[in-house]
């Protein structure tokens, strides 16, 4: 008995002392703030963050491979504990939720084959790429439905999934299941600075928007009554509706699918009508506004590029302060556009919108005489905008006739070849630069060499032939001490305090170069879409200033500048506005990135003008419908009568609800191939598939 016992004990004791040796040689040390974290997380181990489990999601924030908002089902206060924890801070963010463009079932949708497989999405689409004729189109199958963690998603009687705002989190699972990649996850914020992509579902009449509007998406609103949410739709791109539905001469109708049937749909009636009714119900309606930053950004010009640029600055959560010449706010359409076309009245309400929404305006403050570019980054604004339009609109605003120079080094062409003309001491020295022209740059240049110039080169961004088969005379002018470049753009400039000290150029090999240079003088008629910051804004060297990556730096080129050689409209083009419209908004996305800390990247699968994008022009099972025109508000034949066109009644009075009704209701609600046939079983379209 004693010698069993002792065995056991023995081999117990030779046990704990191999547990112990394998303990020292297995041990892992574990970090007692993942431990922290991961009492901080919910404890759901729901999968949502994208880690298997809390654990390691709570390792990949100690890591530095995951935030403190890793908790997705946790939301905001969880993320602050993990901050707390972490020792970090962290900022409020919009939320982004789930949302698919794709608006047509397999029932309505054109189909390639029938699929009886799987029923699974990832199934159908590794099988030839699935049913749908589209090749963006929803499967319909429920992938995404089930693979949901906090059954945000569920499948509609109409077969395509319905996002629910409050139950999602934003994990992106059902975005990494789609195979087709038609789920993303989307805000305000995301709409309001980026433009319509290949891999969305979009119509023939978005594309063809030049503020890339929502066009179905605010019509759709229009045929349930909902005219408050069209107008947040609208706003989400557009911020002057009024001014728009009035002056926009519509090149979305020009390729409403409709017309292939009767008439085209009234989209930029329709805009006006539900800017109107914002307006008559006296209720101020913005699309949801970030965050306050703090950042106070100026805006120079006050027309409609600049309101624009401050407006969506103010509702990123940043502080916009514009600076007008004049005494009053709207450049253009205030002085241009006659009151029968577009009231006093009406554009004071737009505006005044613009102000409600957190926008600051100093008026008669003119960049050059009150301000500099320098002057406005000392006082503690982390960036400024120059919105100041072109020549058109100089010649015949207010205090036109006077030039001050905006950007410190910088002259038109057009305006040095004034003054040189009136000066016979004029004198000129350093490095000077001119920025495309003719004939007429050489002569700059030989004015400028004749002033004492040290140095005088023309940048081309044509080629050596194209310039002689303008009948430049290259030769002689070299020969006279210029220099050119050839198939060379600028794309930035730099600074200090009111002096021009460089110029950054991109070669058609795409290489950069920085060259010094004391002035510039653009052949251009405008000097806009420029944003300025200095070192308040991050740059180490107090005093000097620099312009930032431009939007319109094209991934689809070889090289692009900053300085648009081609005039977007005339005096009387209404399309120009429209468009300034759009280089607003895409300031405001340059700037708002580059307060937040990010990297301008170029915009990716951005359509362009000249893509071939999928579309059908062949309509079948669609019966016509009479189109619901505006009431007149004065005669036709009145419009030649200047008491008329300038007097306090409108051209046109508008659409009444019923007409807006009736009109919306014959949008064919289209996608990319997809439309609304007749006898469809929802007579009023798609619904909105965003709960």
């Amino acid at each position: 008995m004693f010698t069993p016992t002792l065995f056991l004990l023995g081999l117990g004791f030779g046990a704990a002392i191999m547990l112990v040796v394998a303990s020292k040689v297995f041990y892992v040390w574990e970090d007692p703030k993942i431990q922290e974290v991961e009492e901080s997380l919910l404890g759901a181990n729901c999968g949502g963050c994208g880690y298997p489990g809390c654990s390691a999601a709570a390792a990949a924030v100690v890591a530095g491979k995951a935030g403190a908002n890793v908790c997705v089902a946790g939301g905001s206060e969880i993320a602050l504990k993990v901050a707390a924890v972490m020792g970090i801070e962290v900022e409020v963010s919009e939320p982004e939720i789930a949302y698919s463009s794709c608006r047509y079932n397999l029932e309505d949708a054109d189909t390639k084959y029938v699929y009886s497989g799987v029923p699974d999405c990832r199934a159908a689409a590794a099988y030839g790429g699935g049913p749908k004729e589209c090749p963006i189109g929803c499967i319909g199958l429920g992938t995404c439905y089930r693979s949901c963690p906090f059954g945000a998603i569920s499948m509609s009687e109409y077969g395509l999934p319905v996002f629910d705002r409050d139950r999602c989190r934003g994990c992106g699972i059902c975005v990494e299941v789609c195979p087709k990649d038609i789920i993303y996850l989307s805000s305000t914020t995301a709409r309001m600075t980026g433009d319509f992509r290949t891999d969305e579902c979009t119509t023939p009449c978005q594309r063809a928007c030049p503020t890339g509007v929502d066009i179905p998406g605010y019509v759709r609103q229009i045929t349930m009554g909902n005219f408050e949410e069209a107008v947040r739709i609208v706003k989400e791109r557009c911020p002057l509706p009024l001014i728009v539905g009035r002056i926009c001469p519509a090149p979305c109708e020009m390729d409403c699918r409709r017309a292939l049937v009767d008439r085209s749909v009234g989209i930029n009636t329709l805009k006006r009508f539900v800017a109107d009714h914002e307006m008559k119900s006296g209720k101020r309606i913005h699309p949801l506004r970030a965050a306050g930053t703090g950042k106070r950004v100026a805006v120079i010009g006050g027309g409609a590029q600049g309101l624009t640029t401050a407006y969506y600055l103010a509702c990123l959560g940043h502080e916009p302060t514009i600076y007008e010449s004049t005494g009053r706010l709207g450049g253009i359409v205030r002085y241009v556009i006659p009151p029968a076309r577009l009231p006093e009245k009406v554009l004071d309400w737009e505006i005044q919108g613009i102000l409600d929404a957190g926008v600051k305006a100093e008026t008669e403050k003119t960049a050059g005489r009150d301000f500099t570019i320098a002057s406005l980054l000392g006082e503690g604004f982390r960036a400024v905008a120059l919105a100041t339009g072109g020549l058109d609109g100089r010649s015949i605003m207010p205090g036109g006739g006077e030039v001050f120079r905006a950007v410190p080094g910088v002259f038109l062409l057009v305006d040095f070849l004034s003054v040189i003309s009136k000066r016979d001491d004029f004198r000129t020295g350093g490095t000077v630069y001119i920025f495309g022209g003719g004939t007429s740059a050489v002569e700059a240049a030989r004015a400028c060499l004749r002033g004492g110039a040290r140095q005088t080169v023309i940048i081309s961004p044509s080629g050596r032939q194209e310039m002689i088969d303008r009948g430049i005379d290259l030769d002689g002018a070299e020969r006279e001490g210029m220099r050119f470049l050839f198939s060379t753009v600028i794309c930035g400039l730099s600074g200090r305090d009111e002096s021009l000290s460089g110029l950054r150029l991109i070669r058609e090999d795409c290489t950069a170069e920085d060259v010094p240079a004391d002035m510039l003088i653009l052949s251009t008629g405008r000097v806009s879409d420029l944003v300025f910051a200095g070192s308040a804004g991050g740059n180490d060297d107090p005093g000097s200033w620099k312009t930032l990556d431009s939007y319109r730096m094209n991934p689809d080129n070889r090289y692009d500048d900053i300085f648009g050689l081609k005039e977007l409209g005339v005096l009387n083009d209404n399309l120009a506005v429209v468009r300034s419209i759009a280089r607003g908004r895409r300031i405001a996305r340059s700037i708002h990135l580059y307060l937040g800390g990010k990297e301008q990247d170029p915009p990716v699968n951005q359509i362009r003008k000249g893509m071939k994008i999928l579309n059908t022009k062949d309509i079948r099972g669609v019966e016509p419908a009479r189109r619901n025109l505006s009431s007149p508000g004065i005669p036709a034949g009145s419009y030649s009568d200047p008491d008329v066109l300038f007097g306090e009644t409108e051209i046109d009075a508008g659409l009444t609800e019923e007409m807006a009704l009736n009109e919306a209701g014959r949008c064919l609600d289209c996608g990319l191939i997809c439309y609304r046939k007749s006898g469809s079983s929802d007579p009023r379209g798609p619904k909105d598939h965003t709960s």
